[in-house]
């Protein structure tokens, strides 16, 4: 738990720094520079790379965190396994661009009515995707070395620096927008070059053949895994991009630049459990194979309670100051306004479900996840038609809430039938009410003239609130073993 706490907090310290990037790019400098069709075309392009990406792993990320730990072995250079990932990479990317140009015609059809700015600059995907894809799996590789922050800081700082260079060089004359679009598709894809370089550096990049530990039942367990693992990374992915697809085909491209703006505020809430999933997959697969269950029942339980304070703290925070958003963002944004609480709702729901996936998806009934999976896929898909016909653009945020809620809902009960496991107690109920009761507190602070102060002064007080309710309620023993420490220290 030691490891994952440590990991943990690193992880997040490189992701809160690149959410103050990515409030510069997304939240200042994008809708202000930009159009809306412009931004809607920037979010297209990530989307549907990510898509394609996740089909090139071939499922490898879903077989490497399952099976790492039976080749884990650094003075044998991990039996190999390196070379299996750079193949991986070779024949996933080769397959992908396959697919790609055979549906090329097809996706300009389908979004020429509505977005031909994405179809004029559609062959940026080719790079988009193999480099995604580099990226994907060896981030998977070195957080199966327990390197899982190494990953988090190029993709979460180093990229937002080169993309705020990219916008720089825009805003000064240096770059026109077309040469602006591929600078920032040359800001995504150097993170997986750059992962790579690292490798080398480190001594941890020999791709030097040893099939010792290939036998039939572990070529078995690696293409199964590797199959599921195509259609569990493809759904996860589905699920994150599908509602943008979906918005720029039937509101147009503008809608899905307004939407991609107010998407960024809501993944605000789920920063702290990135770095935690990343690493409890790497701890939960070597406790299955060490039969540790309760090493497995503590990061599940300790997990959930922790990812919903900090959850429900920062989701206070961001709708306690909403007024303030639409202070920042151009009006036109202000169509998002509830996308931001929507989905802010989805992205603590899966908080609050903590390591259980990673519970599952390492456990010898995976392939329950690509199911659980392919279900929440369908039921995004056609919640996100019905809803924004209903709602509009708000109705895509309510329609990820409510497959979300159904999907954790499900795998709650699978995981306690099969395990007799749960993450919650009480402790649970007194956060939420505790949020609630800070949220209100907010509401009686008089909105001051100067919004950045007006920010400073809601957040402070939310915050200490907060955390002073958290630590006298002693909602987590893990938070106030952290707070003592610390404390200690000072005193000394």
């Amino acid at each position: 738990m030691g490891h994952i706490k440590e990991q943990t907090i690193k992880g997040s310290i490189y992701s809160y720094i690149g959410v103050g990037l990515g409030f510069l790019i997304s939240g200042l400098f994008l809708p202000r520079l930009l159009t809306t069709g412009e931004n809607g075309l920037l979010k297209l392009l990530i989307s549907y790379s990510a898509l394609f990406a996740q089909f090139g792993t071939l499922g490898f990320t879903n077989a490497t965190g399952r099976l790492f730990a039976f080749f884990r072995d650094k003075s044998k250079n991990h039996n190999g396994f390196l070379l299996l990932t750079v193949l991986v990479v070779l024949v996933g990317f080769a397959l992908t661009m396959t697919i790609y140009y055979l549906l090329k015609d097809r996706i300009i059809e389908r979004n020429l009515e509505n977005a031909e700015l994405f179809t004029t600059y559609i062959d940026f995907l080719i790079p988009l995707i193999f480099f995604t894809i580099l990226f994907l799996i060896f981030d998977t590789y070195l957080v199966m070395l327990f390197q899982s922050v190494i990953g988090t800081f190029y993709k979460e700082f180093i990229q937002r620096i080169l993309i705020l260079g990219s916008i720089a060089a825009f805003y000064f004359g240096y770059l026109t927008f077309s040469g602006f679009v591929a600078a920032y598709v040359i800001s995504n894809c150097l993170p997986g070059l750059i992962l790579v370089l690292a490798l080398i550096a480190r001594g941890e990049f020999n791709p030097k053949p040893d099939w010792s530990l290939m036998d039939k039942p572990m070529i078995r367990a690696l293409a199964s895994m590797s199959f599921f693992g195509i259609i569990v990374g493809f759904s996860n992915i589905m699920v994150l991009n599908v509602d943008s697809i979906i918005v720029s085909r039937m509101l147009g491209i503008e809608a899905t630049g307004i939407y991609a703006i107010t998407f960024f505020f809501s993944t605000l809430i789920i920063i702290p459990s990135r770095s935690l999933k990343k690493i409890s997959g790497t701890i939960m697969a070597d406790a299955w194979k060490n039969g540790d269950m309760k090493t497995i029942r503590d990061v599940y339980r300790k997990s959930s309670i922790n990812q919903l304070i900090f959850g429900t703290l920062i989701f206070i925070g961001l709708w306690g100051n909403i007024h303030n958003v639409f202070k920042i963002l151009p009006q036109e944004y202000e169509a998002g306004k509830y996308v931001i609480f929507f989905l802010g709702i989805t992205n603590l729901i899966e908080m609050t479900s903590g390591a259980g996936n990673s519970l599952l998806a390492t456990s010898k009934y995976y392939r329950t996840t690509a199911f659980l999976n392919l279900l929440l896929v369908v039921m995004v898909i056609g919640f996100n038609i019905v809803f924004i016909k209903l709602f509009g653009l708000t109705g895509a945020a309510i329609a990820s809430t409510s497959s979300y809620l159904i999907y954790n809902a499900i795998r709650y009960i699978i995981i306690y039938r099969l395990f007799k496991m749960s993450p919650f107690a009480l402790q649970h109920i007194y956060t939420l009410l505790l949020a609630l009761a800070v949220y209100l507190l907010s509401v009686l602070i008089p909105v001051l003239h100067n919004f950045v102060l007006d920010i400073a002064v809601r957040s402070s007080v939310m915050a200490l609130a907060f955390g002073l309710g958290v630590y006298f309620l002693n909602l987590s023993k893990d938070i106030n073993d952290t707070v003592d420490g610390v404390l200690k220290k000072w005193l000394r």
